[in-house]
Order: C-alpha cells, then sequence, then structure tokens
C-alpha cells in the first residue's frame, strides 16, 4: 500500500513540476459576436495527429496548458459557419495568446438541420455486450427483471435468480453501484425499476482490474438515463399497463445544466400488482403433496434520484448525489395441497392443507455519494469518491394453515404462524482512482475500502386464537460484518496500429465476522474467516482490417455467499417448506476466458471457456417425514464452454434485424457430506432477437423475442420464452410518442423444473402474467443542445451488497 501511494504521489509531483506552456484564443464570427461553444482542437503540425480538444465558453474563449515545445496548429469548427485552420505556429519558451480568430458563415444557410442517429438494439464491444432499451419499442412499460430475460446470454429462473448460460453468480449494479440485496429483495428492486428509467442494460463478462471483484460470472449495469444538454430540459413519461389487473408508472426528469453547474432530479413512482400460479407436485418418503398456488404480488414505490455537479474549472469539478427508494409489498395468494399415500388409492389416506399467506414488507433504501474529479487534456484524471448507504426492510409473514382429512372420525385442524424478519444494513466505502500516460499508454491504479455491517432478526411465532407466542427454538438474530481493503493496478497500450494489449491485477483483503444470538443453543453462533486473494486480469486486441478484429480476454473472480446463506438457523417459508443457512460456505472461485471476432462491426462471434472452484448451489434435502427444506452447499467444480453470434445489420433502409445466440456446455462435480454425488451436464441456448421496420408518417413497427432452451443445474429446468409485438407514433416535432405494445402474443409465459435426489422427487411448473397490453406517452421539452455529461462511477460500485430474502 505505501509503496503504490509513492506511486501515486511521486506521478502527480512529476506532472506538478514538468516545464510545459500554454496557448489561448477566442473565436468570434464575421459580426465580431462570440462563437459561443464552439469545438476547438490542437494537432501537431508534423502528422496532424490531435493533441487535445475542447470547447469553447460562451464568450467564444479557449485556452490549452501543459503543452510541450513543438509545431502546432488549431482547428475550430461550430455549428453555422465554415471549419477554420490556423496558420503553423511553435511553441519555443513562452506562452502564446492569439488575437481572435473570425469564423466564416457557411456560403449556404439550411432553414433546417435534423440528424437521426439511433443505436442498434444489441452492441458488442470488446469487454461488454450492450441491450439498448431506448432502441426497442417492445422494451417500454416493462420492469428490469422482465428486461433481464430479454437480455443476451441471460436467463431468469423459477426463483427469479439472475442466471448467464445457466449458473449464477453474476453481481447486478444499478447506474454503476452494486445492488445491496440479492435474491427475493433483488428481485422486487428490479420489478421496481421500470424501463422508462433505463438507458441500456451492459453485460460484462470479464472485467478488468479496475472493477471490483466480486461475481464470478462478471457485472451486470443496469444504466439510468442521464441528460446531457445545455440549458433546462425534462422528460415525462406516463405508462399503463392491462393484464389481469392493471398496472401503472410515471417519472419526471428534470435538468439543468450551464458551463458551471450541473443540477439534475428524476422522480418515479409505480404501482401495480402481479399474478402467477403454481403447480408443485413433490413426494418423499412414498407420500405425495400435490399443491396448487395462486399468488399475488403487489408492489408500490417511490424513486428520487437528486444530484449536483459543480465545474469548478475546465479540469476540477465536485458533486454530489442522492439516490432513494421507498417501497411496499405484499406477496401472498392462497394454496391447497393434497396430501396421500403415493401407491393408495383409499380416500381415507388423504388429506388437504389449506393456506392463505400474507407478506407485507416495507424497504427503504438510500445512498448518498460525495466525489471529486480532476482531468487535464494530457491524460491525467483522478477520482475521489466516498459513499454512505441504509438500506431498511420491515417484514412479516402470515402463514395459516389447515388441515382437512376425509376420514370422517380425524377432524380438522389449524396451525398458524407468524414470522417478523427485520433487517437493516449500513454500506460504508471510499476510493480513489488516478490515470496517467505512461511509456505511450494508460496506466491506471487505486485503492478502496469497503466496511457492510448487516443485523438480520427472525422472529418466529406460533398464533393461537389471537396471541403470538414466540418460538424460542427457532427465533435468531444474525449480525454480520464484512470489511475488504482493496487495491489494483492497470496498464493499457495501444503497438503500432493494430494491437492493443491490457494487463491488470487486483488484491483483495477480505475480514468477516458472522455472530449468531438465540435462545437456542448452537455450535455455530460464531464464524470468523480473514482471507487475502489477488485477481489478474488481461486482454488483447488485433485490428486485421477495417473488416476483421480480434479480442481474446481473461479475468479471475469471485463470488461470496450472501448474508443470510451463512446464517445457520431455520427460516420457514411455509408449512412444508423450510430454509436454513450454511455458515460454512466458501466464496466461488472463478477463472474466465474468451476469443472474440467481429467483422464489420455487425457480426460478431464469441468462444468462452470458464472453470469455477466451490460453485454454490440451492438443493431441497428432507426435513423429516413430511418436510422439506432448502440449503446452499459447495461443489467441486464446475466448468463450461460457450458459443455466441451476435448480427446487427440494416437490411434494406428502412428494415434493421438485430440477433442474439449463445450456446454453453456446462458440467458439475461434487461427492457432498451427506453422500449425494453430483456429476452433471448440460448442452443448451438462448436466444432473442428483434426485427424493427420503419413505416411512413413516423411509424414504427417492432416484432422482437427471447427464447431459453431447457438446461440442467441441478434441477432439469424447461424451456421458456416470449414474443412481443408493438408500434409507436412521434409527432410534436419528435418531441412527444406514444408506444403500444402487446406483450406474450403466443401465451408462453410459462417455466418449470423437474428433480430427483436425496429422496426429494421434484415436479414444479409455473405461470406468470406476460399477456399484457401496454401503453407509453413519452414527452421531452427544454433546450435541445447536446453537452456529453460527465461519466463518473461511484466508491459504492466496488463494494460486497449480498443481502438475500
Amino acid at each position: 500500500m505505501k509503496n503504490l501511494l509513492l506511486v501515486f504521489l511521486t506521478s502527480l509531483t512529476s506532472h506538478v513540476f514538468a516545464q510545459t506552456f500554454g496557448v489561448k484564443g477566442t473565436a468570434k464570427t464575421q459580426q465580431n459576436e462570440a462563437a459561443s461553444f464552439a469545438t476547438v482542437a490542437m494537432h501537431k503540425a508534423l502528422d496532424s495527429t490531435l493533441v487535445k480538444a475542447d470547447i469553447a465558453d460562451e464568450n467564444g474563449g479557449f485556452k490549452f496548458s501543459n503543452l510541450n515545445k513543438g509545431k502546432y496548429f488549431i482547428k475550430i469548427s461550430a455549428v453555422g459557419f465554415q471549419n477554420f485552420s490556423s496558420p503553423t505556429f511553435e511553441i519555443i519558451d513562452a506562452d502564446i495568446e492569439f488575437n481572435p480568430f473570425t469564423l466564416l458563415a457557411e456560403t449556404q444557410q439550411l432553414k433546417e438541420v435534423k440528424v437521426v442517429a439511433s443505436k442498434p438494439m444489441i452492441e458488442v464491444k470488446d469487454d461488454r455486450i450492450v441491450f439498448n432499451v431506448e432502441s426497442s419499442i417492445n422494451s417500454t412499460g416493462t420492469t428490469a427483471l422482465e428486461l433481464m430475460r430479454k437480455s443476451p446470454g441471460v436467463q431468469v429462473d423459477k426463483d427469479e435468480n439472475i442466471l448467464i448460460k445457466g449458473k449464477s453468480g453474476v453481481r447486478i449494479y444499478i447506474d454503476g453501484r452494486p445492488s445491496q440485496m440479492s435474491g427475493r429483495d433483488l428481485a422486487s428492486t428490479l420489478k421496481s425499476l421500470n424501463s422508462a428509467d433505463i438507458e441500456a442494460i451492459e453485460i460484462i463478462t470479464n472485467p478488468s482490474a479496475k472493477y471490483d471483484a466480486a461475481g464470478d460470472l462478471g457485472i451486470i449495469n443496469i444504466r439510468l438515463k442521464k441528460n446531457r444538454k445545455l440549458g433546462t430540459n425534462g422528460n415525462v413519461n406516463l405508462a399503463g399497463m392491462f393484464g389481469i389487473t392493471p398496472k401503472y408508472n410515471t417519472s419526471l426528469s428534470l435538468n439543468h445544466r450551464d458551463k458551471k453547474v450541473n443540477l439534475f432530479g428524476t422522480y418515479s413512482y409505480n404501482q401495480g400488482g402481479w399474478h402467477n400460479r403454481t403447480l408443485d407436485d413433490q413426494i418423499l418418503n412414498n407420500v405425495m403433496y400435490n399443491k396448487t398456488w395462486r399468488g399475488l404480488w403487489r408492489d408500490t414505490s417511490n424513486n428520487l434520484k437528486l444530484g449536483a455537479d459543480y465545474f469548478i474549472n475546465s479540469k476540477n469539478t465536485i458533486g454530489v448525489n442522492f439516490n432513494g427508494r421507498v417501497s411496499d409489498h405484499n406477496g401472498g395468494g392462497e394454496s391447497e395441497t393434497l396430501i396421500g399415500r403415493r401407491f393408495s388409492t383409499a380416500e381415507p389416506d388423504s388429506a388437504i392443507l389449506n393456506s392463505q399467506t400474507s407478506n407485507p414488507e416495507k424497504n427503504k433504501n438510500l445512498n448518498f455519494n460525495l466525489n471529486y474529479r480532476y482531468a487535464d487534456t494530457t491524460g491525467h484524471e483522478l477520482n475521489i469518491d466516498a459513499d454512505y448507504g441504509i438500506f431498511t426492510s420491515r417484514g412479516i409473514s402470515y402463514q395459516p394453515n389447515r388441515y382437512t382429512f376425509l376420514r370422517s372420525d380425524r377432524p380438522s385442524f389449524e396451525r398458524n404462524y407468524v414470522t417478523k424478519t427485520p433487517t437493516d444494513i449500513i454500506i460504508k466505502s471510499a476510493k480513489i482512482d488516478y490515470e496517467q500516460p505512461f511509456k505511450k499508454g494508460k496506466l491506471s491504479y487505486g485503492v478502496k475500502l469497503s466496511d457492510v455491517t448487516s443485523d438480520n432478526t427472525f422472529d418466529f411465532f406460533t398464533k393461537v386464537q389471537s396471541e403470538e407466542i414466540r418460538d424460542t427454538e427457532r427465533s435468531n438474530q444474525f449480525r454480520y460484518t464484512e470489511r475488504v481493503y482493496a487495491a489494483y493496478v492497470n496498464y493499457n497500450k495501444s503497438i503500432g496500429k493494430k494491437w492493443n494489449v491490457q494487463a491488470g491485477l487486483r488484491a483483495e483483503n477480505t475480514h468477516s465476522l458472522g455472530k449468531l444470538t438465540s435462545f437456542k443453543q448452537n455450535d455455530l453462533d460464531k464464524v470468523d474467516t480473514t482471507y487475502l486473494n489477488l485477481f489478474p486480469s488481461g486482454a488483447l486486441s488485433y485490428k486485421a482490417s477495417d473488416n476483421h478484429s480480434l479480442n481474446l480476454n481473461y479475468s479471475r473472480r469471485i463470488n461470496r455467499p450472501s448474508y443470510q446463506n451463512l446464517n445457520p438457523f431455520e427460516y420457514r417459508i411455509d408449512e412444508l417448506v423450510y430454509s436454513k443457512g450454511n455458515p460454512f460456505l466458501r466464496p466461488e472461485y472463478a477463472n474466465n476466458f474468451k476469443l472474440t471476432h467481429t467483422y464489420k462491426g455487425k457480426l460478431t462471434t464469441s468462444l468462452g471457456y470458464w472453470r469455477t472452484k466451490y460453485p454454490v448451489v440451492g438443493l431441497r434435502i428432507p426435513y423429516d417425514n413430511s418436510r422439506t427444506y432448502f440449503i446452499s452447499e459447495n461443489l467441486d467444480y464446475s466448468e463450461g464452454y460457450s458459443l455466441d453470434l451476435s448480427l446487427n445489420t440494416q437490411l434494406t433502409k428502412w428494415w434493421e434485424l438485430s440477433v442474439n445466440l449463445n450456446g454453453y456446455h456446462n458440467l458439475w462435480r461434487a461427492k457432498l457430506d451427506n453422500g449425494l454425488i453430483i456429476n452433471n451436464r448440460t448442452t443448451a441456448f438462448n436466444a432473442n432477437g428483434q426485427s424493427t421496420i420503419k413505416l411512413k408518417n413516423n411509424w414504427t413497427f417492432e416484432l422482437s423475442g427471447w427464447y431459453n432452451s431447457p438446461y440442467k443445474r441441478i434441477d432439469n429446468n424447461l424451456a421458456m420464452g416470449m414474443m412481443d409485438m408493438g408500434v409507436q407514433k412521434k409527432f410534436m416535432k419528435d418531441n412527444a410518442s406514444l408506444k403500444i405494445v402487446f406483450s406474450d402474443v403466443l401465451n408462453t409465459a410459462r417455466g418449470g423444473y423437474y428433480s430427483e435426489y436425496a429422496g426429494v422427487a421434484t415436479n414444479l411448473r409455473f405461470k406468470f402474467e406476460g399477456r399484457l397490453l401496454r401503453v407509453t406517452f413519452n414527452y421531452r421539452f427544454g433546450s435541445k443542445e447536446i453537452k456529453e455529461a460527465r461519466n463518473r462511477r461511484s466508491s459504492s460500485e466496488d463494494e460486497l451488497r449480498r443481502i438475500k430474502g
């Protein structure tokens, strides 16, 4: 750490005391008026290479600093004026200040200049695949969880966990910050995030050393919309979704930006209920449990984002950012379970379990960020971020259970339970990142510290009439603290015109402590762990020609267990199913390789290989003669291969096509302590595509869909897929748009799985509410002068936030 700081300070001082010079001037029109915000670029006279570029201020003034001795010339361009090029000049031993440069008006003035540019739905870049949500009409009115199902190579399983190539372990980021949640809480957060607020979804399978090492399959970053315009402007979005029950969402974004200050804010409101139906057939000890579940998930959320950037000068910027979400959830439903002997036809052996479950929950998620950025025109950049986050959840589960027997001499009876599960998590983090030119390349290095405290309480009550009696055998409190120290170095360099190399190393030292407090004596009441890991990464790119390019990259990743997977106590999901944590879970370690070929920027082919040590999977194990429980276990290892194809092309002037295919083969192996041997293989694929047809009078038609083939991990998962169609009409000078989408055209929003191991046979089918009519109205107002937004990643992007509901 000392050596890293020494290098950091040395590079800063050497930059400050180097002998350099400055050039400044002014751009004006023939009428002697300021050429405000003109683009000014300085080039070397020898080979015309670009040295620096900037935007003139409102008075047409510009200034370049930290220039070396040599010969240069200046180019100036502005809308409505001819391009200007200055004579060659030489910097010898002093600063230079020019007389005002005069820009000549274009000889032919146009009444209106309209620039139309649209991004493809899927973009494949060197280190990531980008799903541009704004470019998909059929994505309007959907939630972030639904968009995950449409994203290339991404799957959502029966429990709404996010998978890549049939494997969990990917980290979810929201606007550059890792989500504080996993499991049920993450799913509810993604359901409350509307597509109107999302610009793109980035799938980064092999992140560089600059990124946090968590997530053995990489990172999925949900990039929210940002305003990139000078002046005051905004956006209004209204959407309604009509299925079994109506759902609504609305949002308002405002932005004011000038040369000194950028103020921005977004508020959104989401409300609606989502229906689902599940058939769960299970055989345990030759007893059949045939369960029919009709569920309803109600969600109401208020989301607020506020921020400000102050541009001290052309090099220094400070900013503050706040993100908050307050939500009310109420999941539940009615179930009926028929219980009977597997090979018995006698009705007296049968019973019926009826349950009407309700799970009200209130969540609050608040995040504060303070940041500073220094950047000059020579490639030196310093970013400092400090974050403070709070997540609270107050959940209650009401579980009434009534047993009815077909034998007349056996009276019915009830078992009623109440579970209260408050959760409090505090996240503190800080990081420093620095970039500088080094040996004709770019050297990046930085440090970070994150500190997480998670306090989880499980209070279990048996309800007798109106009285709640605490069950001391099952109630407990689990407090988990984790501190991670990290440092990294990364280097990127171009070799000639065809080759580019990148290499990095990240070190992370983790100390975690889990403490269980319970009424019941437990030998696993404290787990204290400390470990140090190194995470190398690298990439090699080769541009063979304008049509062909190759990229090979590698990264080592880690996936730490979620907080509640480490809690060794039991949690009742319902009368017949429990969940139990495993304090001895080890982190997963993965090595990922990927070779990518791109042809004409349209067709991309990727071949990947990965091997994971100690992968974590969920198993369903017998609890007693009539009940089962879920527990997470480490397998010995898994490995797999993948072949991905992506095509983005414009077939005609009016027809665009985007197709993405992902095929993979996985192997899972383990010999567990309970004697269970796992040796599973699966070969599967998933696909998504979009066809967009531009019609007359600003009408656009779109047909899109996604499909996941059957695959096997521990369970045998069934195929899933959906098809959507929609139209869009732009009006009011393209400032307003109306989109109408009919989703799940073929009524295929369903899935399931079957499995048999450890004495439990399961056959589960589910159907969710996918068939909807979505109507969305969007209106943009205010200034339309484009200005590139400030690019910033907060320190919380490197935090480890793993809350599982």
